[in-house]
Parts: C-alpha cells; structure tokens; sequence
C-alpha cells in the first residue's frame, strides 16, 4: 500500500492480525477487560474461565519464583508461542481493517446501545508533533510493567482507545452498512456486552477509511501507558538497529480503536476518589477547611448521587466521611482560582478533578500532587467508597460528575494534561478480540 504524504496527519493503517480461531476456542471465554481493571479475584476468575484466556497474555500471575529468566513476561511470551503453533491463534492472510461494535446497556438509565470503533495501527508519533494527542498523565510503575511485556512479547495484545472528530467524515453510516452483514465472530462478555467483529478487505474501502481518517488529529482516551510504552519502546529499537528516519519498522506502530466523538454509543462516567489517611490527616480540621471555599450540605448517603450533584449550578462533589455524606458545592463569588496554580488556560480550571486535586487536596488538605499516587485511589463504585470509608480503610471518599467527552479535545487542543484516570470510558474495549504482533 502506497505511503501517505499528507504531513501532520494521523498515518491509520490495516494489519494481519492475530486471533482467536472461533472454530478451535469459543471467543466468550478468551476475552478480557483490559490488565488496568482486572482484580486478583477477577485474575483467578479469568485464569479459571479458560487455559486460552488472554488474562495470561496482558496479566500474567506473579509467581514467589519468579525472576529474569521466568516472569509473568517469559510466560506471557511462551503461551503467545504456544497457541499460534498449535492453531489456538492464527493470522489473517491479508491486511485488514477491522470493524468493532460493542452493544450494551447503559448501566445508569438500562437504554440499548451500540458503539463502534475501527480497529487498525497507528504510527507512533511525538506528542509535540500534535497529532496524537494524550489527555492524561502517565505514572512510572504501569509504564515499565508494559514496557517489559513489549519488550518480551514485542506485541500488542489490547488496543489504545483513540478518539477522533467525525463530524465531517460521516464513517458512522459507513460502519452500520458493513455490520449489516454478519460478523466475522463476536463473543458476550460477563457483563453482557456483546462484541462483534467484520473484516474489511476491499481495496477501495481501506483507501477512503485511511483518506478520511489521514485528516484527522487523535486524541487517547485510554491506554496512555501502552501508547508512550510504544513510542519509547520505538525509539530504543530504531536506535539499538540505527534504523534510518525513512525507513519503516513494525515497531513504529501501535494496535489502535478509533471511535468517533459523535459516536452515539460513546458514553464517559467519573472516576471517583478514595483517600487513604496520611501524616498530618485531622478529620476534623480536614472538614472544617472545606468551608472556605464550598457551602457543604449534609445529605443522606442513599440521596447522594449524580443527579444530587447535577444539579448544583457549578462544580459540585460528593463526600463521604465517617458515617456521614454531604454535598460540596463551589462558592464561585470566593478567591479560589487564586489557590489553585497560576497561568492555567480557562479549560484547566473548568475540570473537577484538577478543582479537587489542587484546591481541596493540596491547598487545604495539605497533600502535594506528589504525593498523590501513594495517597488517593479510583473507584467507579459509589457503594465501595461508602463501604471503605464506612470500614476505616479510607479517610474520605469524594464523588465526582461525568466529564465532557470534548474536554479531551479541548484540554489536547491547551496541550494541557489531566490528572491519571480523570474518565472512564464504557464499556471497555476488550483484550483478545486481536493482537498485533511485530516480532519474529
């Protein structure tokens, strides 16, 4: 396929895969949610559901034993080996793009929905050439964790979830003529989402996805760590081989979804934040601080919920504390841009996860960013947040407010960073629908 010579475009591209065969392994068993959200429990459940589920390729089990020559990776890596020999695995003879449709409920209101995502490989790009545009800080232990997977395996086992703007493109009718065929294979997960897939092959169709998709910026939604793993992973290779800038490598792609912002399936939730107790943490004096800056309304915990906070007129979170929950809201007319850091572009100050990261935990709570990662956990459960702080395994649990799907657009276009898991985009996209494999 010829090369594109648009420059500062995105570079999408078909790929042969490497997939489950559906007439060797029912793909409802094989599937998983990405390593991120999978819990010990949720490990040994998957471990259990089949000896080929891909929980062994993107999370392998720790073993007391394990060491530089056997880790979860040299594992991860044998089973790869394993069931592409043994037909477990096989590779589709031609490039393809594939055509990926979730249906699912939404869990908040039980409505029907369908989300469709392209699944291809994009070329790794810097993020200061502005065309692959992250949202999100990335944290040093899950980068190298998924840098020594890529460096073993040197494959990609899930997709990083990208977002394009498709306002203009009209893909979407494109995707519901070819998923009015049947799928290639599709699988249930656990949670009853359904995932279907379609081959794409024809010649003409590759070139006119790839023509309105090379006019595109993309912007990640999930899989930041898998992303800047690549990249870094890229540069260490082309180096290693003194690979030439006009020369291209496998390497110097990614497995990527790419789902339209208009989607109408596109659906983005909080995260919410647990925060375990630190040194210097008085709840008493903790609570007491609030009150410079919000008006705090005690609530019955069971009233305390989106609509609660959606109904305040700016930012609003909710708060559990003890066996106590109460609703803040923001007093807009106080000084609190003045607490929060200086020189920030009006988005930046516009997210409630940088409101309660800067003002509530730095400035009154006394508890730097850096210390952040060691301190505040995520939950999308607003039961376990009551629960844990209910137990004494949490000081505080805040609940946030849904974020615009386009404040990723609008924070990438500020080359402005949001806080670690600032969304949480549903449902995920599984691991072991395909795997890109540029190894030997």
């Amino acid at each position: 396929m010829k090369t594109m010579t648009l420059k500062q475009m995105a570079d999408f591209r078909p790929f042969q895969a490497w997939r489950y065969d559906p007439k060797t392994v029912p793909l409802s068993e094989v599937i998983a949610p990405p390593y991120d959200i999978i819990s010990p429990d949720g490990q040994e459940k998957l471990y259990q559901k089949s000896s080929y589920n891909c929980v062994r390729l993107i999370l392998n089990k720790i073993e007391p034993s394990d060491n530089e020559a056997n880790s979860r990776y040299t594992r991860a890596r044998d089973f790869f080996q394993a069931w592409r020999s043994q037909n477990i695995l096989i590779q589709d003879q031609n490039p393809a793009f594939y055509l990926y449709c979730q249906t699912f409920r939404d869990p908040h209101c039980g409505e029907k929905r369908e989300r469709f995502a392209l699944l291809g490989v994009l070329k790794l790009e810097d993020f200061d050439q502005g065309i692959v545009i992250p949202h999100e800080k990335t944290l040093s232990k899950p980068r190298e964790d998924r840098r020594k997977l890529l460096e073993t395996t040197h494959t990609n086992f899930s997709p990083v979830f990208g977002l394009y703007d498709d306002s203009r493109e009209n893909l979407h009718s494109f995707y519901l003529k070819i998923a009015a065929a049947s799928p290639a294979f599709e699988a249930v997960d656990e949670e009853g989402v359904s995932h279907a897939v379609w081959l794409i092959q024809d010649g003409n169709q590759i070139e006119e996805i790839r023509q309105k998709l090379s006019r595109q910026k993309i912007y990640i939604a999930d899989g930041h760590h898998r992303y800047q793993t690549a990249l870094e992973y890229a540069r260490a290779k082309r180096s290693a081989e003194s690979a030439g800038l006009e020369e291209e490598k496998p390497y110097d792609f990614v497995y990527m979804a790419l789902v339209g912002f208009h989607d109408p399936g596109l659906l983005v939730f909080p995260t919410h934040r647990i925060v375990r107790s630190y040194p210097g943490f008085d709840p008493v004096k903790a609570f007491e601080a609030l009150s410079k800056f919000f008006k705090i309304e005690a609530i019955s915990p069971e009233k305390l919920d989106e609509k609660a906070l959606q109904a305040s007129q700016g930012p609003a979170f909710g708060l559990f504390m003890g066996d106590q929950a109460y609703l803040l809201s923001l007093n807009t007319q106080s000084a609190w841009k003045g607490s929060m850091p200086a020189g920030k572009p009006d988005v930046w100050y516009q997210l409630d996860v940088n409101i309660l990261g800067h003002l509530i935990f730095s400035n009154l709570w006394n508890l730097p960013e850096k210390d952040w990662e060691s301190t505040v956990g995520f939950t999308q459960s607003v039961s376990e947040m009551q629960n844990l702080v209910k137990g004494g395994k949490a000081a505080a649990a805040f609940m946030l407010r849904p974020p615009r799907v386009e404040i990723l657009r609008d924070m990438g276009r500020a080359r402005e960073l949001m806080p670690q898991k600032s969304t949480y985009f549903y449902p995920k996209l599984a691991s072991g629908i395909l795997f890109y494999h540029h190894g030997h």
